[in-house]
């Protein structure tokens, strides 16, 4: 699991070069799972991203039912974490974030989350 693409967001726009566009429709509730994923990462909540916020395979891939274990040990040292989100594309019920992270002593990272929608929620299927 890439560490890099556990942090937090920025903010909450997706557009072009020139200036940020506004979210809306399918994209804000991809931009709003994302932030939830964020702010679980920032308060060390690893249970609820394991539990809650993990598609059943994200879950797997990330040690099953050694998931939180393995989570926060992936992150463990990461100081002030931030997470930008560049661009959203939604293909009917998988999305594609491509972030920015950074945190504190480390170089800004390009990195992405993928999102499937599952029980009318959106859920991270896979980091990095």
């Amino acid at each position: 699991m890439a560490v890099a693409a556990m942090l937090a967001p920025v903010g909450c726009s997706v557009g072009g070069d020139d200036e940020p566009k506004p979210v809306s429709g399918l994209a804000k509730e991809v931009a709003a799972a994302v932030e939830r994923f964020e702010h679980a990462v920032a308060r060390g909540d690893f249970k609820t991203i394991c539990d809650e916020l993990f598609t059943a395979t994200a879950r797997q891939r990330a040690g099953g039912d050694e998931c939180v274990a393995q989570t926060s040990s992936a992150v463990e040292g990461l100081r002030r974490p931030r997470l930008q989100i560049e661009e959203i594309r939604v293909r009917d019920d998988s999305a594609s974030v491509k972030v920015a992270t950074e945190a504190a002593g480390q170089a800004r990272v390009t990195d992405s989350l993928e999102l499937r929608k599952t029980d009318g929620r959106w859920l991270v299927e896979a980091v990095g």
